[in-house]
């Protein structure tokens, strides 16, 4: 199941930054995934008072490397492109795990306030 839900998130990706050159899909999703931890860390941050940032930062750079394995482990992103079936699905649930990240940390800084994040 892993497989088929990074295999969309690959493909829709890929098809969503299909006009930059610069980017690869590896990185995005590495960054969107990293975003995700930061998101958290704010939150037990928020919760509970103690820092995680030394726990986070360290798990940033492992994060990255085992998408990239994932990705490039046997040309999986191939066999990804490949496969035609997800060409058939929305790209909106794509999108919305690609902007998500992004409108929590929005949402947390406008919370700050409520909050005990010593930021």
């Amino acid at each position: 199941m892993i497989h088929r839900i990074l295999g969309y998130l690959w493909y829709k990706t890929e098809y969503l930054i299909r006009h930059s050159d610069s980017w690869h899909v590896p990185d995005v999703l590495s960054i969107v995934i990293m975003f995700y931890g930061v998101d958290i860390a704010l939150i037990y941050w928020a919760a509970t008072s103690v820092n995680p940032g030394p726990l986070f930062l360290l798990a940033f750079p492992l994060v990255w490397i085992i998408l990239y394995i994932y990705y490039h482990y046997k040309r999986r992103y191939l066999k990804i492109r490949e496969d035609e079936s997800y060409k058939k699905y929305s790209n909106i649930w794509a999108i919305l795990f690609l902007i998500l990240p992004f409108i929590i940390l929005i949402v947390l800084l406008f919370m700050a306030d409520k909050f005990y994040m010593p930021y």
